[in-house]
């Protein structure tokens, strides 16, 4: 039973960590309804896993000497809060942030099960954009920026409004909203930093 909990604890703070680093105000930047976005980026695996653990700690405790005299919902709801208030506990103690960054360099296919931050940014085609500066001072306050996949761009941020009280500097991570011109052209309209907050401590730093 208590591996169980600690398992589903786990899970749920995969689930809180994936939802707090996603950015869920862009969906009308790309044409999405609310819903859809909730529906597309929603941790089902990690879900999937906390039903899973919560099951598991519930057949558990039915076996054990005195477990039959409590009520099925009764035994669900323990172990379920149980596994929140811990997993709460992990994702503030920088445990979720750990695990995720060992699950996407160790597990094989591990992002293609996950709609990650870095997913939801990778979207060029649909004004979306997310990779590290690698020189400024061009025209028009325009600079160069290498995805997270690698690809070198031109972007264009002659307009751009920043977010966050951040600068542009090399080694800068941001997240670009915009425009598409070319498969190595994109016209910034808003830009903001890579981690939520980054902005407020890093004052044209770098992560």
């Amino acid at each position: 039973f208590g591996i169980s909990i600690i398992l589903g604890s786990f899970a749920f703070s995969m689930v809180l960590f994936i939802i707090k680093q996603l950015d869920w105000d862009i969906y009308h930047y790309i044409g999405d309804s609310f819903l859809k976005t909730v529906f597309i980026s929603l941790p089902y695996l990690w879900l999937i896993f906390l039903i899973l653990f919560t099951g598991v700690a519930y057949y558990n405790f039915i076996h054990t000497k005195r477990g039959y005299r409590f009520k099925f919902i009764s035994i669900l709801l323990i172990s379920l809060i149980i596994s929140i208030i811990l997993g709460t506990g992990l994702y503030f103690n920088g445990f979720s942030e750990r695990l995720e960054n060992v699950f996407s360099e160790k597990i094989p296919y591990y992002n293609r099960l996950v709609y990650s931050c870095e997913k939801q940014w990778m979207q060029p085609k649909r004004g979306l954009l997310a990779g590290t500066i690698i020189e400024t001072k061009l025209p028009e306050n325009n600079f160069m920026l290498v995805d997270l996949n690698n690809n070198r761009w031109k972007i264009e941020a002659s307009k751009v409004i920043w977010k966050g009280k951040i600068t542009p500097v090399i080694g800068l991570k941001i997240k670009l909203i915009g425009k598409l011109i070319d498969d190595n052209n994109f016209k910034a309209m808003e830009i903001r930093p890579w981690k939520k907050g980054q902005g407020r401590f890093m004052m044209g730093g770098n992560q």
